[in-house]
């Protein structure tokens, strides 16, 4: 046929033949695609026949398969083009029915992308359908057959209809002059199809009105492939809306929602590269998958069956990937015993072997990736969640960016979500229990647990314990019996004290109980560390008990009967202290300074007993020692005016704590003691003296009402809070909101001031 010499049959289609053939001239293979002899006579064909092939010649893009040439030679017209090693969209769906999200949203991204060239050479397909899309063995997908294409805005030269009904928009049943948001309908249908396993209507009808009615049917997608992300159940509704002006209007648009989805639910990150009213109707309606297989475009198809097996020699984790070469016997007997020491709860012995692998350069980027895995893996058992990070980091660089098998996905995704310093937000997981993610899922709920967010830890954990190893993966198995012990140090936790000023004489009786449960523990690294703090609290709170009854012992007796000082007013300006009450000024400044500590446990009772204790004289310093009292008190009072505000569900945004990262949250629930935040995992118990003082602060502001005689002790608190927990500037900012509301406060007030800044 021409140059070409035919070398065998690939398939054919109601209007032609694809052949596989050779170029004799610059040998290479071609796909040959020859229009039958009898539609060859017919000159309306033959003139679209080789418009398809100046329409696709003309469009240079990796997602649109290329047009070498084409000709006639005796009597058959033909096209040579571009021989591709691929699967249709059409042969996926008949072999597996549903296509999983990650690689629906691939093949969307890479059709799209060839759709855009084709519009950017002012082209519309027209014909967009899973058998004209290919996927190659790489992962690539090809947009093919441009029979049917049209200029922007141009009109139908032939009188027939031609479409497929289940993908047809609905403009064209119309009549109405094609465009590209047709093109946009139709690969959402078809995306629908992927994904549900079956085509968005029944549709085989040839009857215009009735076709009209099924189009105007509102989708279900969620409901036929539950499980999908809902950004790509609105990208598909969207896509398919009836009316033109509702779908997305340009195809950066759907590359830009398709990359965003495939950041957040599988952690890839992408590149960007750079008609009239006919009244004569003939649907081209195919009956069978099989059928539409063979109509694709002249291009070479390949059923991908089976992954082909592991090389002579090689080491296979599950469904045939190649993870360690042959002949690299050692590292493969460390791999396996790694592994096996896992699934053994031997995580110490398994860190130094995965740390060791780690090291070595030889391996595959296959076995790079898993000994990654397991290396951050083992680290999050033993409670290194912050080092475990930068392992799973690591894994992207071995990451294939062009793979879109289910373990390089997988990898992606742990590389994004498990680098990360804040958890793992539950929606954001969705790894799957009953295949390959179900290793993801485990880790992700380690993540957790080891960040303090005991309960989501906990679900992950659980819904990976009763999950389903997949074939080739049974080490899974072994270390599903591993969370029996998460399991039992959560229901410890659940009756763990939490010390308080407030316990009194318990704090004995709940120390005992958290030394008990410590003893007990069975994971190691963040539950061991919050018990081990409670226990510490409960230290530091019985020590300042000890203070203040000391303070109190040591204040002396006499006289026995105090007499409250006169309020001494303020000195007029320019009055100088005497030498006595600078004395005792810089005596109370310096016990204030001790008092820095206090601040770490937000418990001020101690500071008071102590400043009763102060040998203070001078008619100045005593009536500052009275106001430092009763401001150490107030600030005493602080937590609980904060935690009753809160308690009405007035806060959320963005939450800081003394260490670690600022958190957007919603606190919940609250007390003097604890504040209950919610990340999006569920209720998680916080001590109150974790947060930042200044944060604190903040949240009192926003949540506190506006400052009047109703609130005004809550402002007042606020501002000896800031004092205590040293922030003059801030305690300056609110009482400047409070004169003139109180006056025992403003003589107080401007007192604490030439206290701390006296007019000499």
């Amino acid at each position: 046929m021409g140059k070409y010499q035919i070398i065998g049959i690939l398939g054919e289609g109601g209007m032609s033949q694809v052949f596989r053939a050779v170029d004799v001239h610059l040998q290479r293979e071609v796909a040959l695609k020859i229009l039958h002899r009898s539609l060859s006579q017919d000159s309306a064909l033959t003139a679209m026949f080789e418009r398809e092939a100046k329409l696709t010649a003309s469009i240079l893009h990796p997602n649109v398969v290329k047009v070498y040439t084409v000709g006639e030679d005796q009597g058959y017209f033909f096209i040579a083009m571009e021989l591709v090693d691929a699967t249709s969209m059409e042969e996926m769906i008949a072999k597996s029915g549903a296509i999983t999200e990650a690689t629906v949203l691939q093949v969307a991204h890479d059709v799209t992308n060839g759709l855009k060239a084709a519009h950017e050479e002012e082209l519309i397909h027209r014909d967009i359908k899973p058998g004209n899309m290919l996927v190659t063995a790489d992962g690539t997908a090809k947009l093919v057959d441009f029979g049917l294409a049209v200029q922007q805005g141009g009109e139908d030269e032939s009188e027939d209809l031609w479409a497929t009904p289940f993908y047809v928009p609905p403009e064209k049943l119309e009549g109405e002059i094609d465009t590209y948001l047709g093109d946009i309908y139709s690969l959402g249908a078809t995306l629908y199809h992927a994904l549900a396993g079956k085509p968005p209507f029944e549709a085989n009808t040839s009857s215009l009105e009735e076709l009209k009615i099924i189009k105007q049917s509102e989708i279900d997608l969620k409901s036929e492939a539950p499980g999908l992300s809902r950004q790509t159940l609105k990208l598909i509704e969207t896509m398919m809306a009836y009316q033109g002006s509702d779908r997305p209007q340009s195809y950066d648009e759907i590359l830009s929602q398709i990359e965003e989805i495939e950041k957040k639910q599988f952690g890839i990150r992408r590149r960007r590269r750079g008609q009239k009213n006919n009244t004569k109707v003939s649907w081209l309606i195919l009956g069978t998958f099989s059928a539409l297989t063979a109509v694709v475009a002249g291009i070479y198809i390949k059923l991908q069956n089976d992954r082909p097996s592991p090389l002579p020699g090689d080491l296979g984790i599950g469904s045939g990937e190649r993870v360690i070469s042959a002949g690299d016997n050692d590292n493969t007997e460390k791999f396996l015993a790694g592994r096996q020491l896992i699934s053994e709860g031997r995580f110490e012995k398994a860190e130094q072997v995965f740390d060791e692998l780690s090291g070595e350069t030889s391996p595959s980027p296959s076995t790079r990736m898993w000994t990654l895995y397991f290396q951050g893996l083992t680290k999050l058992f033993l409670g290194k969640e912050e080092e475990s990070r930068s392992c799973f980091g690591m894994i992207e660089a071995f990451a294939p960016k062009e793979e879109a098998d289910p373990v390089t996905l997988l990898m992606r995704r742990v590389a994004v979500l498990l680098s990360e310093p804040l958890p793992v937000i539950e929606a954001d997981n969705e790894f799957e229990a009953d295949s390959i993610e179900l290793a993801g899922l485990l880790a992700a709920g380690l993540k957790n647990w080891q960040a303090g967010q005991f309960e989501s830890g906990m679900r992950m954990l659980d819904a990976f314990a009763t999950g389903i190893p997949p074939e080739g993966y049974e080490w899974l198995g072994g270390v599903q019996g591993k969370v029996a012990a998460f399991r039992d140090d959560f229901h410890a936790l659940q009756g763990a004290p939490n010390p308080s000023r407030k316990s009194g004489k318990d704090l004995s009786v709940q120390k005992e109980k958290l030394e008990s449960i410590f003893a007990g523990l069975k994971t190691s690294g963040a539950l061991p560390e919050l018990i081990r703090s409670r226990i510490n609290r409960s230290d530091k709170i019985v020590s300042l008990i000890a203070e203040e009854k000391a303070a109190v012992r040591n204040t002396p007796t006499q006289p026995v009967v105090k007499v409250k000082p006169e309020p001494v007013p303020p000195r007029p300006v320019g009055t100088k202290l005497s030498a006595e009450e600078k004395s005792e000024r810089a005596q109370l400044l310096e016990l204030i300074a001790s008092f820095s500590g206090y601040s770490e446990t937000l418990l001020f009772s101690a500071a008071v007993a102590k400043l009763d204790a102060a040998d203070l004289v001078t008619p100045a310093g005593t009536q500052w020692r009275e106001d430092l009292k009763y401001g150490y008190a107030k600030a005493d009072e602080f937590v609980s005016s904060l935690s009753r505000e809160l308690n009405k569900g007035t806060y959320e945004g963005i939450i800081r704590r003394r260490e670690g990262v600022p958190l957007d949250a919603k606190i919940t629930r609250a007390d003097s003691s604890i504040f209950v935040v919610d990340l999006g995992f569920g209720p998680n118990e916080v001590e109150v003296d974790s947060f930042a003082p200044d944060w604190m602060l903040e949240a009192a502001l926003a949540v506190f009402p506006e400052p009047s005689a109703e609130s005004f002790r809550d402002f007042e608190s606020t501002v000896f809070f800031a004092i205590a927990t040293g922030q003059p500037e801030a305690a300056d900012q609110v009482a400047a909101t409070l004169p003139g509301i109180d006056s025992d406060f403003d003589g107080r007030w401007k007192r604490l001031q030439a206290l701390r800044k006296p007019a000499d």
